[in-house]
Parts: C-alpha cells; sequence; structure tokens
C-alpha cells in the first residue's frame, strides 16, 4: 500500500535526464522582446517541468494550461523550471533548497529574466524554492529579479512543512530519502524562518501573493493542511479547490477555478504596469505621489543619533510606502535597515516569545549568528535580556547606523502587556541614545494608524516623542498628478466627481484609477458602482463594517455622520476613533463624512 501511494504520489512522471527537461525550459513567447511579462511555473517534490502541469502527467503533449495560457497570452513568456527534486536516492541525488535556489537564480540570470515583469506559479516545494531563491537575491544584492517580481501563485506549498514528508522519513528502511524530503518536515525550524522572512519583506518588495490549497487527501494523507499552506500574509486569503496534492496542479479545461483564478491573477498584476521614475527603489511603488515637505523633514531627522521618527495615519494611506523612501534614501548612506513585523498571533503569545522573536529576526536580517539561547538568563527579565542582546550581540556587530522599521506597530494593541512592555523597551532605548554613544547607532521609524488608547506611562511611551509625522489624503493637485500617471485624461469635472465619491484617498484613487485604465470600467460605471456591492472596495470596505459593529457607541457615531449633510459635533473620544479608522475628517470642532463612498456604503449596511 505504501509503494501504491507513493506511485500516486510521485512515480509515474518521466525522470528528467535531457537537457531539454531541465533547467529554464521555453514553453511560449520566450523569444518575444516585445512581451509584457514572464511567467514561470516551478514544480515540487519528484515533479517536472511539463508532465506536472498535464492533465494526463504527458511530458510531450501540448494540450495543457501552460499552453492554453500561452494562447491567451501571446504577449507573455511562458517558462517551466525543471530541476531534480527525487524523493528516494535511487532515483538520483538532490540539492539542499538553498544550492537549488542559487541553481535557479543563475538560470534566471542567464535567461535574462529580470527585464519584464514577473510572475511565478509554483506548486508545493516550487514555492519554497521561488522564496529560498527571492532571499538568495536580497542577499547577494540581484535586484533586477526582486524588482520585477509582481506576484507569486502558491499551489499547496507547506510553508511550515508536511507531515508527508515526516511519514515517507520514517519508511526510510525501505528506500533512503533525499534532501529534498528531509526539508520538508513539518514544522522545520529553517522553513519557519524562510516564512517568516517572506512575511516580513513581501510589502517592502511590493510581492503580490495568492494562495491556493488542497481540500482532497491523495489516497489516504491530505499532503499539505491548509494551515500549512497558508503563508500568513496580511489581508491573503488562501483559496480552497477540490483537488486532492497532484490535480490542483492538472486543470483539466480552461473554465477550472486554478487555471481561470491564475489567468486574472496575472492578468491583475501585469496590465498597465507604468514605467518606474528613474533612479527609483525597487522597493517604492510608481504611484507613490512624492510629499516633499514630509519626506525632508524624515531625511534630516533619521541621520540624527538615537532619531525617533512616528508616522500616523488611517489604513492604506502611504505608511510603508513612506517608509520604503526613509530606507532608500539612508541605504545610499551606508546604513542598514531592518523591517519588523511580528504581529502574527503565534508570537504573541507571551511577552519572552515575541521578544525572543524580535531578537531572532533581527539576527536573521543582519545576517548574524543566532546567539539567544545562549545569552538568554533566567535570572534577568524579558526587556533587559532584550536590551543586553542588542547591546552585546547586534548593535557591535555593524559599523553603520541601524534603522529599524516597526510597520503596523498597532497590530500589539489587543495585547496590554506586550503593548506596554514593548513600548517602554522602545522608549528606553531611544533614551539611552542621549547617554550611551553605542544607542547612538539605533534609529527607530514607528507606524501605526489606530490611536494609542491602552494605558501606557507617558514616560514610557515612544508614541509621544520623536518626530511626528501624520499622512493625510492627496489634495486635487496631488489627484491630477496620480491620474496622469495612470496615462488617463480628465477634465476639472471628472476630477471633481471622483475626489467627491472617494476623496484623495491613496488606495482608494489608485484602485479606481487601475480599474479605469485596464479598461475594466468607465470613470461614470465606477462612480455608479463603488458604493454598492460590486464594488471594488467590497473588501476594505467590510473590514470597516466589522469594526463598527464590534462597538456600539463607534457604530451609533458613524450613523449621526452618514445621516448628516454637514458638519456636526459627535463625542471627541468617538471622533479621535473614526478619524483615526480613516472614515471622517475635522472641520474644526465638528466632523463629517470623508467622502461619499463611505457615507452611500454605510447607510445601507450600518
Amino acid at each position: 500500500m505504501v509503494f501504491s501511494f507513493l506511485r500516486k504520489l510521485f512515480g509515474q512522471t518521466p525522470k528528467p535526464e535531457s537537457p531539454e527537461i531541465t533547467g529554464l525550459i521555453k514553453i511560449s513567447g520566450c523569444e518575444n522582446l516585445q512581451r509584457k511579462g514572464d511567467i514561470i511555473f516551478v514544480h515540487g517534490l519528484g515533479g517536472h517541468a511539463r508532465s506536472t502541469w498535464h492533465p494526463q502527467e504527458l511530458a510531450n503533449d501540448d494540450n495543457f494550461w501552460l499552453m492554453w495560457l500561452a494562447q491567451e497570452r501571446p504577449d507573455l513568456g511562458i517558462w517551466s523550471f525543471g530541476y531534480n527534486a527525487a524523493p528516494f536516492e535511487w532515483k538520483g541525488a538532490t540539492m539542499p533548497l538553498f544550492d537549488r535556489a542559487s541553481n535557479l537564480l543563475e538560470y534566471l540570470t542567464i535567461n535574462d529574466i529580470g527585464k519584464y515583469p514577473i510572475i511565478f506559479v509554483t506548486h508545493s516545494m516550487g514555492g519554497l524554492l521561488v522564496k529560498e531563491m527571492l532571499r538568495n537575491a536580497q542577499t547577494f544584492n540581484r535586484q533586477s529579479v526582486i524588482k520585477q517580481t509582481k506576484g507569486i501563485v502558491f499551489l499547496s506549498t507547506p510553508h511550515t512543512g508536511s507531515h508527508l514528508a515526516n511519514l515517507i522519513n520514517n519508511i526510510g528502511t525501505l528506500a533512503r530519502t533525499t534532501v529534498s524530503v528531509d526539508e520538508l518536515k513539518s514544522h522545520l525550524p529553517q522553513l519557519r524562518q524562510l516564512n517568516e522572512w517572506y512575511r516580513q519583506n513581501v510589502d517592502a518588495m511590493a510581492i503580490t501573493t495568492k494562495v491556493y490549497y488542497e481540500t482532497k487527501p491523495t489516497k489516504i494523507v491530505l499532503v499539505v493542511d491548509p494551515d500549512s499552506a497558508n503563508p500568513g500574509i496580511k489581508d491573503v486569503q488562501p483559496t480552497a479547490t477540490d483537488d486532492d496534492h497532484i490535480s490542483i496542479t492538472k486543470p483539466k479545461s480552461p473554465d477550472n477555478l486554478v487555471y481561470k483564478g491564475v489567468s486574472r491573477f496575472i492578468k491583475e498584476q501585469l496590465l498597465n504596469i507604468p514605467e518606474e521614475p528613474e533612479n527609483q527603489s525597487p522597493h517604492i511603488s510608481s504611484f507613490y505621489i512624492q510629499r516633499p515637505e514630509i519626506e525632508n523633514n524624515c531625511y534630516q531627522n533619521i541621520v540624527q543619533p538615537g532619531a525617533l521618527i512616528r508616522i500616523k495615519s488611517p489604513r492604506k494611506m502611504g505608511k510603508t510606502y513612506l517608509i520604503s523612501r526613509i530606507f532608500h534614501h539612508i541605504k545610499q548612506k551606508g546604513y542598514r535597515t531592518v523591517s519588523i513585523n511580528l504581529w502574527s498571533q503565534e508570537n504573541l503569545t507571551d511577552l519572552k516569545t515575541f521578544l525572543q522573536r524580535f531578537c531572532a529576526i533581527l539576527s536573521l536580517e543582519l545576517g548574524i549568528e543566532d546567539q539567544i539561547e545562549k545569552s538568554w538568563s533566567s535570572r534577568l527579565g524579558n526587556q533587559d535580556n532584550c536590551t543586553n542582546y542588542l547591546k552585546k550581540y547586534i548593535l557591535p556587530a555593524i559599523d553603520s547606523p541601524l534603522v529599524l522599521g516597526l510597520d503596523n506597530i498597532d497590530e500589539i494593541f489587543p495585547y496590554p502587556e506586550i503593548t506596554q512592555q514593548f513600548s517602554a523597551l522602545l522608549r528606553a532605548w531611544h533614551e539611552k541614545a542621549k547617554t550611551e554613544e553605542i544607542w547612538q547607532n539605533l534609529r527607530l521609524v514607528i507606524a501605526h494608524s489606530q490611536e494609542v488608547d491602552i494605558s501606557i506611562n507617558l514616560n514610557q511611551s515612544p508614541f509621544n516623542v520623536g518626530l511626528s509625522v501624520e499622512i493625510a489624503e492627496f489634495n486635487t493637485t496631488q489627484i491630477k498628478e496620480l491620474v496622469k500617471q495612470y496615462s488617463l485624461s480628465f477634465s476639472d469635472t471628472e476630477i471633481n466627481q471622483l475626489k467627491e465619491m472617494i476623496d484623495g484617498h491613496p488606495y482608494l484613487l489608485t484602485t479606481a484609477l487601475g480599474e479605469i485604465a485596464k479598461g475594466n470600467f468607465t470613470l461614470s460605471k465606477f462612480l455608479e458602482i463603488a458604493p454598492t456591492n460590486q464594488s471594488p472596495y467590497g473588501k476594505f470596505l467590510n473590514f470597516y463594517v466589522s469594526e463598527l459593529e464590534k462597538d456600539k457607541l463607534l457604530k451609533a457615531a458613524m450613523q449621526q455622520v452618514i445621516n448628516s449633510d454637514i458638519p456636526i459635533q459627535i463625542d471627541s473620544t468617538q471622533a479621535l476613533k473614526l478619524r483615526s479608522l480613516g472614515l471622517i475628517e475635522f472641520k474644526g470642532n465638528e466632523v463629517q463624512c470623508l467622502c461619499d463612498l463611505y457615507r452611500l456604503y454605510f447607510r445601507e449596511r450600518l
């Protein structure tokens, strides 16, 4: 039975022996110098560059979805990466993941991948391979691949490992497993570390993630369970399929859910990508409208010893982009930068876990050997241990200032103890720079949306010191500039209509202009559907409906605002909360709804 199962999982695909089926294989459109992008398929354990993606597992037949995609999009280059990923040594030796990642990166380089936008479509271990390749590219400054990677599709990728690898390893008395199987074991620390790196860097690299996972067992085993298939990227909801681990890569027709979803994902990521401005950082969106006064203040402040910058604005207003610009600016001066995102639930179970993982991420990102087990003393408190770790192992190991970016730090606010203790640490490190030279090299950039309403000692808070920066909505001039970036031509009347519907909110604007530029609808159609169930903002708006439903007082205050056509006075506490959500604007001591989108949408749903 065991071998029957393994044949089902690995056994019938042809062994990659000829040069044509290993390396980066050209499927279609790869010689087109005017192509709009490159789509690269990467198979998993026991896979094959062609048969993995074919419904009958045929290696020499063109009736499969890579060719369907080529026929649908002749303006794209379609590639498939073939490599030896045998599960057992009798089928051939395999490379460790790190080595295979450098091998893939070299294949991309020699084939000039990086001149055009890239989408990776990956299965199982192939998703881990692409993540490791991007980490290699970051480490060795191969920026073209990072800059051009616009999206990754993960098909049943075991981001935290697969229980199947443990099962296969347990039958090692029957057949010796390869390193490829060993590196897929469930909850392997290296896989958790790789996934943590991806979660930390995916926003800065401006890569969009799409996730599909299997729901049917292969024989008797669910190879990758839903938890492991979920990389934990904020606002990315994995999609379940009626497939097992094998069939998920083998759509039988262009009507298949995975095929149609991947096709649409490619269209959304690659169409109408504007030209990058010269000398633009690869981590900075092309749609960012410069705010010279804010940026220059940040640039001048961050070079000061022990600097602390606090960026506050509602969701999706440009905080992350501003941090990216600050990082890009100071990297030119030789500073080191690290973005920290430890806000997932598994990191927030208790203070010790949180601070140890904070130190682990710092060590990993800076290439410093992890000394946590050795240095964490049971005789000291967790705050003291964390401070000593930075002072003894992190700051002395670098010869330039370190800028630490803490985006969306308000994600820890629901955890009062961690919020209070970590806030006190940040404030203490900032204060130490006034008297201790080693701490002057630590600079902090903190970004948050919510008001800080947790009880924090004013003398232990980082939210009332340093440079305070608030990002406002775009004004009419900036909106016109953004419209030009999308190669659109709107009259002043149309600009005003757009502004009345969504004001100058950066995310609302870029979403609307992107959809209009793609030809998905006209401006008039957009104005018609924006506040309805057909809205392109459905997920964004429903988040706010959910937040308002959680708080009766906040909901009541918002109902007052949307039911009034003129500015009104409401409770000051609720007004501050609504402004932190970006739903209102102040008019003196009064408030009004930010835009018609919110007024019309919430009137029907609150």
